[in-house]
């Protein structure tokens, strides 16, 4: 009897946000891009500090110098450089995560996705038109696909472009996470005013 009570019934609701998740959950691509946008952002923050205060540090980015040609491929640097990517992109899950309020790891991996996806789009007009169309053929900037496309290919550059992809992707989705986390808990909060309040 008591469970169709005004009360019961606005507390339920308040508790039972499966039908809002539903309703505005899933994939945001204004979250994603954003959250792109902040991390690629992040990532040219962290490469200029890099190379303004700390060039003591191995930094390898990429494998393929500005010359189109391969480098030898640095352990330290690699990690390095996994772990600027892997930051920048909790910095861009984080955004996406928050912008998209629901179904944070989704926008965050989609925001490590679309720089994926950018880097591959300017790499293949660098192949087929010139590496002056190539945004991203800069020393700060992600080149990984063009790692691929030279005539000396070695392993190195293969599991070098796949770990700092996949350190995009992994940060994106971690940043995503703790970003709708945020939102879980506003949630918690307005359930406890609801429940103060009725």
């Amino acid at each position: 009897m008591t469970s169709t009570t005004p009360r019961a019934r606005r507390i339920r609701g308040a508790e039972d946000l499966s039908s809002v998740r539903e309703r505005f959950g899933g994939g945001d691509l204004v979250a994603s891009l954003v959250g792109m946008l902040a991390g690629l952002g992040t990532l040219v923050f962290l490469s200029a500090l890099i190379a303004a205060g700390a060039n003591s540090i191995d930094y390898q980015l990429n494998v393929i110098n500005l010359e189109g040609q391969l480098d030898e491929a640095s352990i330290v640097g690699l990690i390095v450089a996994a772990i600027v990517v892997f930051v920048s992109f909790i910095v861009g899950g984080f955004a996406a995560g928050r912008i998209a309020r629901y179904d944070g790891g989704l926008n965050g991996f989609g925001a490590g996705l679309w720089m994926v996806l950018l880097v591959a789009i300017f790499g293949a007009l660098g192949a087929w038109v010139g590496t002056e169309y190539n945004a991203f053929n800069q020393e700060s900037l992600p080149n990984w696909v063009a790692q691929l496309d030279v005539e000396d290919l070695t392993t190195e550059a293969i599991v070098a472009s796949a770990v700092l992809i996949a350190a995009t992707l992994v940060g994106g989705f971690l940043g995503g996470r703790l970003g709708e986390i945020y939102h879980q808990k506003v949630d918690a909060a307005v359930v406890r005013a609801v429940e103060k309040e009725v």
